[in-house]
């Protein structure tokens, strides 16, 4: 049986409007590092985004160190498998790794290349003793994947005939027929992508893009935990990035009894000690309503508040102040007001839904976003605007 915790997303580092999150970050790691002794696995695997920046502060490298290590004593033979995802630089990642070699963590920042430039896949396989087989994938753009042979191939298919390739390897390699978990921090396409609001456009991939052959697979980059398929989960962030991400947070327990078995997944929450509300939660007010809702609230303490308001053009003067002074006399931490644009000809401005998101076009999300933020649509100046930088990142992309 190959037994393993899923996490990834960490973002160590991230500071929240301005407030440090250290000690929230840290007692996550503290809390990981209790999980570990209870579950005892035979590997962790962490799918990227260790960190919020790919340039991150001292503060937050020496988190990390100081995590990691109380992590590998609190189970000294476990495997630890530590990928880049976007979030990471590959390089600063990777600098160290034969260093944390030594507690027995394995760290890839991006793609490995032989002297010819071609993939060089067993950089990428990691026994973990007898028990189990790590094929990790770190945070790669398609269009950067390696070529896997001498063979012509579009870039923008390199990335599929990677993991195939990789996996393909594997079975090779895999005379034991042990269970194999596979590493990618990517946005898997039909995904729930909520939390993900200001970042709809990221790359997606299909699901039989990362080939055949995987027991499970352990993918980082959405916040939001689920699975999508029967061997393939998102484990989701520990301690929520915005105030977007209102779900459970968590990581997972995984067991695969045999290769071919299906993996077995279980979940152990995280406890976020300064957590993150939205006032009201989902249907906006006006501020007056907010301020007394937040005047009511008795569970504030520490947390980060954001107020959730209707404005017909704009907040009234003094409005942030109100806010803010409301929040504080509650001992939380005010961060902002979210606004909701309110025709008061038509009643409020309607949420796009997902289907009519994927049918806009990008300038008619742009302008949905402006109303809602500003209340009033763009001007035939901004919107030329938009197009112009638009057009110029297209053709950038084509490059």
């Amino acid at each position: 049986m190959f037994k393993f915790i899923h996490t990834s997303d960490w973002h160590l580092g991230q500071n929240f409007y301005n407030y440090d999150r250290s000690e929230e970050q840290r007692d996550f790691l503290r809390q990981l590092a209790a999980i570990v002794a209870t579950e005892q696995p035979d590997a962790l695997l962490v799918s990227g985004d260790i960190y919020h920046t790919a340039a991150p502060s001292s503060a937050a490298v020496s988190m990390y160190v100081e995590g990691m290590l109380d992590i590998h004593e609190a189970c000294p033979d476990m495997t630890i498998v530590v990928i880049a995802g976007n979030h990471d630089s590959a390089s600063r990642l990777e600098s160290d790794s034969l260093l944390w070699r030594l507690a027995g963590v394995r760290v890839l920042g991006g793609i490995a290349r032989d002297s010819q430039g071609l993939a060089d896949l067993e950089r990428h396989i990691i026994p973990v003793k007898d028990k189990g087989i790590v094929a990790a994938v770190p945070y790669a753009h398609r269009n950067s994947f390696p070529k896997v042979n001498d063979e012509d191939i579009e870039s923008d298919q390199r990335q599929q005939a990677y993991f195939e390739a990789l996996l393909e390897r594997v079975d090779t390699e895999n005379r034991g027929a042990l269970p194999v978990a596979l590493m990618a921090h990517l946005a898997v396409s039909n995904s729930d992508f909520t939390g993900h609001d200001r970042d709809m456009t990221m790359e997606r991939v299909e699901i039989g893009a990362l080939g055949k052959g995987y027991d499970y697979a352990a993918l980082g980059h959405i916040h939001r935990p689920q699975q999508v398929s029967e061997r393939a989960r998102y484990c989701g962030t520990p301690v929520p990035v915005s105030f977007d991400e209102q779900c459970e947070h968590s990581v997972s327990i995984v067991t695969i009894e045999a290769h071919g078995a299906m993996p077995q997944v279980t979940t152990t929450v995280i406890k976020n000690i300064k957590p993150l509300h939205t006032i009201p939660a989902k249907v906006p007010v006006d501020l007056e309503t907010a301020l007394a809702m937040v005047e009511q609230r008795t569970d504030i303490k520490n947390a980060y508040i954001r107020l959730n308001v209707t404005v017909e053009r704009y907040l009234p003067n003094g409005a942030q102040e109100r806010a803010a002074k409301a929040v504080n006399e509650q001992q939380g931490r005010f961060c902002e007001i979210k606004m909701t644009a309110q025709d008061t000809t038509s009643g409020p401005s309607r949420q796009m839904t997902v289907e009519e998101f994927n049918r806009a076009q990008p300038i008619e999300v742009a302008n949905q976003y402006y109303l809602e933020k500003t209340g009033r649509a763009m001007t035939d100046e901004e919107k030329a605007m938009f197009n112009y930088v638009q057009q110029l990142v297209e053709e950038e992309n084509r490059q």
